[in-house]
């Protein structure tokens, strides 16, 4: 799973800067005794358990052959030997005079060693590393450190601890609505044949609850741990009949499962984690969060022109997708939703409408919103442009503009332009004017042609309305254009060039 090759990677990255500060301040090995089992091949055999030791690791070094799964770098190590009496769960905890000691549990042979899964105590990870045992089987215990021991001590705290009360099917602790549950997932794991979950198959360290609900509701079940562990949903009688319900794998931090628990059901719930993410968890039952459905719009204040977007999202504080519903938009049509893609509507006339929401998450909830869209349509046309159709080098003759407002009494600004001989827009005149609702108002201009135009043969002209003060301009700006010409000759009694 990638969330499990992170957390390796997280430590590894961790160990491997602090490896080479440790390489810098490091002082050379003095030449003394190092302890009796400062090398694999000597390691201290551990006879019982609960067992104890402290030595002086001063001196200690590190071998070549040393393992570095759990770290990469290794200023000197220690090692015990521990044969199994019987199957179960064991908590190894260094500690010392100085800097925390790492600790890493090993089976098979010198230069063939498997570091047991979770068995590895370094930086990110808490100072004791719990793992399963097998009667029989020989685990190797190494405490090892990246910086010098000089001056130091070292104890070794090896003891047996219970599994989980929890850690079977058929031990699942009830539970109630609400309720906190709390527990230790290095001291469980999964039974032969145990349910398997879609989304994290890899998770094998898990216990079991089970909740039977006395009324129909929908329930959440909120979990955390230091990575966050899977948390998976059954339904059924018994372990044979289990069907999942929902699955949330481990690190997918503040999501949860959530399940419409049916009235006399039965459900299961599994809490697990993988050996390297396991560890202390929490888990809380309630009852999930009413939805309340809404919609962004865009845009805010749309205009009978506009296309207007609806990206409608089902308000879940838990975050579960919408998967159906309706979007009622308020003038007496509406749209099926499957999913949260936008959809867009245009309305036919001004207005406020109450645009009604229902939706339907994965896990079952339902809920309803409205919200209220304002529609305002802000409209002026330029109808009509009047130049004359000639005119003569050094005359002054009248411009005239009409412009239409048939929606709110508007304060338009008309802007007169003519095109320069490199072909921008240059402005000659503006005027502005108030323009009532449903009326007409002309602008009047006035323009003396110049050499230069009779020069080019011509003088275009531009004008362009915009409504004063409105930060949004125009609604429908497509008709606030309007172009003409007017052919310019010489001045009289002056021979064109």
């Amino acid at each position: 799973m990638q969330q499990h090759a992170f957390r390796r990677l997280l430590t590894a990255g961790l160990t491997a800067g602090l490896a080479v500060a440790a390489a810098v301040v490091t002082p050379a090995a003095a030449h003394a005794a190092a302890p009796s089992n400062d090398d694999f091949g000597t390691a201290t055999t551990v006879t019982a358990l609960p067992f104890k030791a402290t030595q002086d690791i001063g001196e200690a070094t590190a071998s070549s052959d040393d393992p570095t799964s759990c770290n990469s770098y290794i200023a000197w190590s220690v090692w015990y030997d521990y044969t199994a009496a019987s199957d179960g769960f064991v908590r190894a905890l260094p500690s010392s005079t100085g800097t925390q000691p790492f600790i890493a549990v090993y089976t098979g042979e010198r230069g063939a060693l498997a570091q047991v899964p979770g068995a590895c105590a370094a930086w990110n990870t808490g100072p004791a590393a719990t793992f399963p045992v097998t009667a029989g089987q020989t685990y190797h215990v190494m405490v090892f450190q990246q910086y010098s021991g000089a001056g130091q001590q070292a104890t070794l705290d090896l003891v047996t601890v219970p599994r989980e009360p929890n850690d079977d099917f058929a031990a699942a602790t009830p539970a109630t609505l609400p309720g906190t549950y709390s527990g230790d997932l290095t001291r469980s794991s999964a039974e032969p044949g145990e349910a398997a979950p879609t989304c994290d198959a890899g998770a094998d360290h898990s216990v079991w609850y089970r909740y039977t609900p006395d009324r129909t509701r929908s329930i959440s079940v909120e979990a955390r741990s230091r990575w966050s562990p899977s948390v998976t949903v059954y339904r059924g009688a018994g372990r044979d009949t289990l069907s999942e319900v929902d699955c949330v794998a481990a690190g997918s931090g503040n999501k949860r499962p959530v399940f419409t628990a049916t009235a006399g059901q039965q459900y299961w719930i599994r809490v697990a984690d993988d050996a390297d993410g396991a560890s202390w968890y929490e888990i809380r039952l309630t009852t999930a969060p009413a939805l309340t459905p809404n919609a962004n719009v865009w845009p805010s204040t749309p205009s009978v022109f506009d296309d207007v977007s609806f990206s409608v999202n089902a308000g879940d504080r838990l975050g579960r997708p919408l998967v159906s519903g309706e979007l009622r938009f308020g003038d007496g049509t509406s749209v099926t939703l499957t999913g949260n893609t936008p959809v867009t509507h245009r309305y036919a006339a001004d207005g406020d409408y109450r645009v009604e929401i229902s939706a339907t998450t994965d896990d079952g909830r339902s809920g309803t919103g409205s919200q209220t869209l304002h529609v305002e349509t802000h409209d002026v046309t330029l109808t009509g442009l009047s130049l004359p159709a000639q005119a003569r080098a050094g005359q002054t003759k009248p411009v005239k503009v009409s412009v239409v407002n048939n929606r709110y009494d508007e304060k338009v600004l008309v802007a007169l332009r003519k095109k320069t001989e490199s072909g921008y827009y240059q402005e000659v005149g503006r005027l502005t004017q108030w323009v009532p609702a449903g009326g007409r108002v002309d602008f009047p201009f006035a323009y003396t042609y110049t050499a230069a135009d009779a020069a080019a043969g011509q003088a275009e002209f531009e004008v362009l309305a915009s409504i004063d003060g409105r930060y949004d301009g125009d609604s429908h700006a497509a008709d606030n254009r309007l172009a003409a010409v007017t052919v310019v000759r010489a001045a009289s009694g002056v021979r064109a060039s």
